[in-house]
């Protein structure tokens, strides 16, 4: 990083046509002279990345030659300059002061990200302000009503949030082990709250947001559902260290996957199917996760599970 950027807003964006340069207005028009505005392109074939940095000169284009999905965006930060980065999604645009009412959520060295107020295109609440919490074995959570004023917030949702940049690239950013998407930001945000640090809701910075603009392109409901549930077990199995709870995993498991034998839920299956395939990368993923845990399991989801 220079230090000379404030923040540096990452867009990703894939076949983003009719979205795209909607999103990158909107930025452009709530941008100050000290951020900048990165559009990371996943192999479009609309052209959509291209068209856009050539219409407005403050974007820099990253255009990568296949779709890498989710994690597009880390090719986006290996080139950003800004204290702060946002990872935003090209199906959004914001309100006039997003970008400084999430910034001004740093108000501590130990906060790690802020995510803001996401709404739907008709006004109702996407459920951005959440609580955490351990049940049946692995870790969820739940949406919480919108509160006027700043708390906690469980995890910082994917495609809108903003993250000190320093701390994110110390714990690392999201990880390729839960390609191609899903669950990867309560996993990053999880992994910050054993670190010790904290995640924040900046109720005054609203984000509209459509949802799934370029993952149904690519993907059926099996299989997105199916990347869920990968996700959720190589979370646990990454981060969990209490012995209790890890015990707990494994001990419901095979009833939860006889339940999705029987009901032909091939989603939980195939995900099933999928973590214990990355078995090998996932014993690294853990030996460096370890290296940055400083709060208990037991500390953090009673922390996270407390919001309210």
């Amino acid at each position: 990083m220079t230090g000379t950027t404030r923040a540096s807003l990452i867009v990703l964006n894939y076949e983003g046509e009719r979205v795209l340069e909607d999103c990158v207005r909107s930025l452009l028009a709530d941008m100050s002279d000290e951020d900048e505005l990165i559009v990371v392109d996943n192999a479009s074939t609309d052209g959509s990345g291209v068209r856009v940095a050539q219409a407005y000169p403050r974007v820099k284009l990253v255009a990568l030659p296949e779709n890498t999905y989710i994690f597009g965006l880390n090719e986006g930060l290996k080139v950003a300059t800004g204290k702060y980065v946002a990872f935003l999604n090209n199906d959004m645009t914001v309100d006039r002061g997003f970008i400084d009412g999430c910034l001004d959520g740093f108000t501590s060295p130990e906060i790690f990200a802020v995510c803001p107020r996401i709404l739907e295109l008709g006004g109702a609440e996407q459920g951005s302000r959440t609580s955490g919490k351990w049940r049946g074995g692995l870790i969820f959570y739940t949406a919480l009503p919108h509160s006027p004023e700043p708390t906690d917030c469980f995890f910082a949702v994917g495609g809108q949030s903003f993250f000190d940049h320093e701390k994110l690239q110390e714990i690392g950013s999201i990880d390729p082990l839960l390609r191609p998407m899903y669950h990867e930001d309560i996993e990053l945000s999880y992994r910050a709250w054993k670190r010790g640090w904290v995640i924040r809701y900046a109720p005054d910075s609203v984000v509209r947001h459509v949802g799934g603009h370029s993952s149904r392109k690519v993907f059926t409901p099996t299989q997105l559902r199916s990347f869920v549930r990968q996700n959720e077990y190589l979370t646990v199995w990454k981060n969990v260290t209490d012995t209790r709870l890890l015990v707990e995993h494994f001990a419901a498991l095979p009833f939860r996957l006889l339940v999705a034998a029987l009901k032909r839920d091939m989603g939980t299956l195939r995900g099933f199917g999928r973590a214990v395939s990355r078995l090998p990368e996932l014993r690294h993923a853990r030996t460096e996760a370890r290296k940055h845990m400083r709060l208990t399991d037991a500390a953090v989801l009673a922390r996270v599970g407390a919001i309210r």
